[in-house]
């Protein structure tokens, strides 16, 4: 009887050790449907979708996010607010991108950009990189998890 105490204690502990070990850090995965949404001299719109994923068997909630928008070597726009967006549990999860920003800033402070310019319309793509972080809070846990996302993004229009 007193072994089936002790082999009874011995699970219950083992199992409580590994329900409450420390959550990991969720990652950022990738951006899906980047895209122009609308381009004229004084306004590029451009929306998407952040992929991150939970690893975690408990939800949590993202809390803040910092990013610098780089649109052909240029830093364009930062993206810094605080939000509070549910992250499920042991999944993946998404976090809607919306920025803008003025093309005419592209010329000021890119000597070359006339000739990345003109490869760029001729391409009819920017290479827009994503560089910051995004704080995610699990279990009164926070962390902050890196973003470091390049990819080149169509215009997508017509030119008639």
């Amino acid at each position: 009887m007193k072994n089936w105490g002790l082999s009874s204690l011995s699970i219950v502990m083992l199992f409580f050790t590994i329900r409450c070990s420390k959550p990991s850090a969720p990652s950022f995965e990738n951006l899906e449907n980047l895209k122009i949404v609308s381009a004229n001299k004084t306004k590029i719109v451009m929306s998407g979708k952040a992929i991150y994923n939970n690893p975690n068997d408990i939800s949590g909630t993202l809390t803040h996010s910092n990013v610098k928008i780089i649109v052909n070597g240029v830093e364009v726009t930062e993206i810094d607010q605080n939000q509070s967006i549910e992250v499920p549990k042991s999944s993946d999860f998404t976090v809607p991108v919306n920025f803008s920003f003025n093309p005419q800033r592209l010329l000021k402070e890119n000597k070359g950009f006339l000739k990345n310019a003109l490869k760029s319309f001729l391409d009819k793509s920017l290479e827009v990189q994503y560089v910051g972080e995004v704080t995610v809070k699990v279990v009164g846990v926070e962390f902050d998890v890196p973003v470091d996302y390049t990819e080149t993004v169509s215009f997508g229009m017509k030119y008639e």
